[in-house]
């Protein structure tokens, strides 16, 4: 079947406009459709890790995009008692970047936005609903119905779309269409106040990112980015949420439980909503993808939301451009579902528990929930690395950590500039030696790294070479006993290696694992 492009994306969040950034600066066929007439323009997420702040030097400029973003040190849980109860560490980093942050959504969806009008095989249509989806083996057929000015009927309109990808939110029409079942954790039934602030008093700094696990009422303050702050109440009462959702009582409930005036304030934001705890028991059907919130939807009080919808879009984005463009089998898309779902289980079921520890309204429990906490035995929220898939396997077939951790990134010096590792050597596959490599590649070896636009970086002070400036590669090859390290697109490590001939054995398991696909592991 003729085909009119290579990819359609149903839904113009994060997601998608991370999947369209990078399929469309790959030279790929790309048409987004979504229902709103145009972009949202406020912010709904409020935070993101160092990893997904590593995305946006391949989507976006990311000064632009992370203009107006501001570490987050810790995380502050405080107990029914109102004090401390646990304190999560965040004074790290991630992949080159530090590991929590505090952001202005709007500002990294305009510079992605900026990024993908740049690519010319990129066509996004707004006010756009999907109505229908046909797989017809080798493509799918995509039929739109597009919004018309008024007195105007719709105008429907058919595409034929080699793989399409709904990132089409939690209530998914592509997921529904394919009937695909969801795995409902629990269903929600308490609602909750989001607000959100403009800070306009100069001298009242953006808050702490802080939890307040209190039975009477829970709730959430905390930073919204530079200059900005949000609360997250839960309702509680009798009273019909619906009338205190003027800015009258965001104001008071600000004034009265945190002692901020509304003359430091604005409100730019008030909303009611319940959560969702639940993923997609299948990510796959045919040429028939789902993503983001149509794949996985969960309580924010792991902050990781939307991070997992940009997470999915980077992972199926590296696999279909070497599909599309025929350097690797098909089979390698079986991988996609293999290694997301399982991650995606975790943090659904992780949020679900800090949720868990938030709304506690027995007294008794809630104490012996902040005793547990100050006991120094609960384990922090983490997201788990990669453990199957396309990922380097020991003799037993067994995957070890660091292996499907993100990669390291540090400043070097190469070719003349001066910056974190990915801006200059920009998105693919990177092969990062501290030793030369000539004598151990063959010329098959390197044709392939070629074809697959592996940057191979060999760290030293010689011509060529990248000057490790911060140590930031020494320590981790010094910590792990290796001499080089090879990753993945998406940053995941495929795996280590000790020394020059270890290095091409590595590289060449990678290129059959390309070429003959791993078994997808069970989930």
């Amino acid at each position: 079947m003729p085909v009119d492009i290579d990819v359609a994306i149903v839904g113009f969040g994060p997601g998608g406009e991370v999947l369209a950034s990078l399929l469309g600066q790959a030279g790929h066929r790309v048409v987004v459709f979504d229902k709103f007439p145009a972009p949202y323009g406020l912010p709904r997420m409020s935070t993101l890790d160092g990893e997904i702040a590593r995305v946006f030097q391949h989507t976006s400029d990311p000064v632009k995009a992370m203009a107006g973003t501001i570490p987050q040190p810790a995380y502050f849980f405080y107990g029914a008692d109102g004090d401390l109860a646990l304190d999560v560490d965040w004074r790290f980093d991630i992949g080159g970047h530090p590991a929590r942050l505090s952001l202005h959504q709007p500002n990294i969806e305009a510079a992605m936005q900026e990024r993908i009008d740049t690519s010319p095989s990129v066509e996004v249509r707004w006010g756009t609903e999907v109505t229908a989806l046909e797989d017809l083996g080798d493509a799918v057929r995509v039929t739109t119905r597009t919004s018309a000015g008024a007195g105007e009927a719709p105008v429907e309109r058919e595409v034929v779309a080699s793989y399409v990808v709904g990132m089409d939110g939690a209530s998914s029409f592509v997921r529904e269409a394919l009937g695909i079942e969801l795995e409902v954790l629990r269903k929600h039934d308490d609602v909750w106040f989001m607000t959100d602030f403009d800070i306009i008093d100069p001298d009242l700094e953006p808050p702490l990112t802080t939890l307040y696990m209190l039975p009477e009422g829970p709730y959430f303050w905390g930073p919204n980015g530079e200059n900005r702050c949000r609360t997250d109440v839960r309702h509680m009462g009798e009273v019909d949420p619906g009338e205190l959702m003027d800015h009258e009582h965001g104001y008071q409930w600000l004034e009265e439980h945190i002692g901020v005036s509304r003359d430091r304030v604005q409100i730019t934001r008030r909303v009611l909503y319940r959560f969702r705890s639940q993923y997609a028991t299948s990510w796959r059907r045919g040429r028939i993808f789902i993503g983001g919130d149509a794949a996985h939807a969960m309580t924010p009080f792991m902050g990781e939301g939307s991070c997992m919808a940009m997470r999915d879009s980077v992972n199926l984005a590296w696999k279909l451009d070497l599909v599309l463009s025929g350097r690797a089998r098909p089979e390698l898309l079986d991988t996609y579902q293999a290694e997301r779902l399982p991650q995606a289980i975790a943090v659904v079921e992780g949020s679900l528990m800090a949720w868990s520890l938030m709304v506690e309204e027995d007294p008794e429990k809630a104490a012996g929930r902040d005793a547990f906490l100050r006991s120094g035995q609960a384990p922090g929220p983490v997201v788990p690395p990669l453990a199957s898939g396309v990922l380097h396997r020991g003799p037993d077939g067994s995957i070890a950590v660091p292996t499907g951790t993100v990669s390291p990134q540090g400043r070097v010096r190469l070719g003349g500039q001066e910056d974190l590792l990915d801006s200059i050597v920009g998105f693919g596959f990177q092969l990062v030696s501290s030793q030369p490599l000539d004598d151990a590649l063959t010329e098959r070896q390197r044709q392939r790294l070629a074809e697959l636009s592996v940057k191979v970086v060999v760290l030293g002070e010689g011509d060529g070479q990248a000057l490790d400036l911060d140590g930031t590669y020494s320590r981790f090859f010094a910590e792990h006993g290796v001499t080089a390290f090879l990753a993945r697109p998406d940053f995941a490590i495929y795996g280590l290696a000790d020394g020059p001939q270890a290095t091409a054995a590595l590289v060449d398991e990678l290129f059959e694992q390309l070429s003959g696909a791993p078994a997808a592991a069970a989930v």
